[in-house]
């Protein structure tokens, strides 16, 4: 059976043509031990960040960074949900007490994160929140940002912010907040809009002090060489990431317009995901779509969306989209006979 799959985020299409090119090219380089400093990769990761070279550092993915970020010395490390797992499983393999605080303001109801953490702070403690934000889909706005590390930073403590998907939203990065934040520490993956997790290409950011304590826990050659020649030809590429974005956002627009005639509720994304609330249980619905070669993600591993009724959709081209609709009807309407 080929799979059709609804449930990893990645670009629909795979890798564009140019970051196949790089991959090939780097097979002339694959004999070689890759440099150590990472100091071309360092320099366009920089560029194309519009950062100075020495306020980035290349990671083998997303993960990496956030295992980096995770090791940074807190009291506790605070996520709200719901929320991705990897922060907590990163900061309690590290022995780091973890909290979590509601983010949802009521039913449907996104709630602002300064607000939500209001009063709630420990001192020294690092504070984790996704933007925009896995699995709700919800973008944060710089200032909504700022007022939450403005209040993290009055308690001594860090503002990690995870960017993976900023890409398809980049007018909210908060990368212009570093220079003059040294309590914020960003950490991003080309895996998403690229479709290349295999290839495991992330990225941390923050103030060059901070940057050079967390380079010291790297391993040697943290970066391979195809990793690598992606990353170098991240900037010449760079304007494509618009087109990237426009081209998801036209495509979720139909989809979420398609689930809500279907009845969910679909939280407001600037990802390249949905999250819909069904108001039953679509353990049933799940199964008969994977009778018929489709995954999509059910939430019970996400806190305050485990209750059953939740699915995510990752955004794909218009007719796999059509064609998850007119499965997804037929499969409500079989599971809703059972």
């Amino acid at each position: 059976m080929r799979w059709l799959d609804f449930s990893a985020n990645l670009r629909p299409e795979g890798p564009p043509e140019w970051v196949r090119e790089a991959l090939v090219n780097a097979l002339s380089e694959a004999r070689w031990y890759p440099d150590p400093s990472m100091a071309r990769e360092r320099a366009a990761l920089g560029r194309f960040l519009s950062l100075p070279e020495d306020w980035v550092l290349p990671t083998a993915g997303g993960a990496s960074a956030i295992a980096l970020a995770a090791g940074l010395e807190a009291s506790e490390h605070l996520t709200f949900s719901p929320c991705f797992g990897e922060y907590a499983w990163q900061a309690e393999a590290l022995g780091g007490p973890v909290r979590t605080l509601p983010l949802l303001a009521g039913r449907h109801i996104v709630g602002d994160p300064a607000e939500q953490a209001e009063g709630t702070l420990s001192q020294g403690g690092a504070v984790w929140l996704c933007n925009p934000h896995n699995p709700l889909g919800t973008a944060f706005s710089r200032e909504q940002v700022l007022r939450l590390l403005d209040q993290i930073e009055a308690m001594d403590g860090w503002l990690i912010l995870d960017e993976a998907f900023i890409e398809y939203c980049p007018e909210q990065t908060c990368a212009p907040l570093l220079a003059e934040h040294g309590r914020l520490v960003i950490v991003g993956s080309m895996t998403k809009i690229l479709a290349v997790p295999g290839v495991r290409l992330g990225y941390l950011c923050a103030n060059p002090h901070v940057i050079e304590g967390l380079a010291r826990r790297l391993t040697p050659w943290a970066l391979n060489s195809f990793a690598g020649a992606v990353l170098r030809a991240l900037p010449e590429h760079r304007g494509e990431f618009a087109r990237y974005a426009l081209e998801n956002e036209r495509r979720r627009d139909g989809l979420k317009a398609a689930l809500e005639r279907l009845g969910a509720f679909v939280y407001p994304s600037h990802a390249p995901f949905l999250l819909a609330d069904f108001g039953r249980p679509v353990r049933p619905i799940a199964e008969v779509l994977k009778k018929r070669g489709i995954l999509v993600r059910e939430c019970m591993d996400f806190e305050d969306a485990d209750d059953g009724a939740h699915l995510r959709f990752a955004v794909r081209t218009e007719s796999e989209n059509g064609r998850l609709v007119e499965e997804l009807r037929e499969a409500m309407a079989c599971a809703g006979n059972h």
